[in-house]
């Protein structure tokens, strides 16, 4: 085994980079974070738009089978 002496100018130094990788991870979170945060609005949006969508068809395939029944045909 080695003998390696740690001087205070080592520690420092190291630290530092460990300090400035940390600090480059938390920029790249925050920027997946934000990401996600924007894909999420997204799949809300389409989830009201279908929300929407659905309750028109439904209506409009209750209307069809009141016009149906209306006519006489029978299901």
């Amino acid at each position: 085994m080695s003998e390696e002496t740690v001087t205070l100018e080592l520690l420092g130094a190291r630290l530092m980079a460990l300090t400035a990788e940390v600090r480059d991870l938390q920029q790249r979170f925050d920027g997946l974070e934000a990401r996600l945060g924007a894909l999420e609005g997204r799949f809300s949006a389409m989830e009201r738009r279908f929300a929407v969508q659905e309750e028109r068809m439904s209506r409009m395939l209750s209307l069809i089978v009141r016009i149906a029944e209306q006519q006489g045909v029978q299901g």
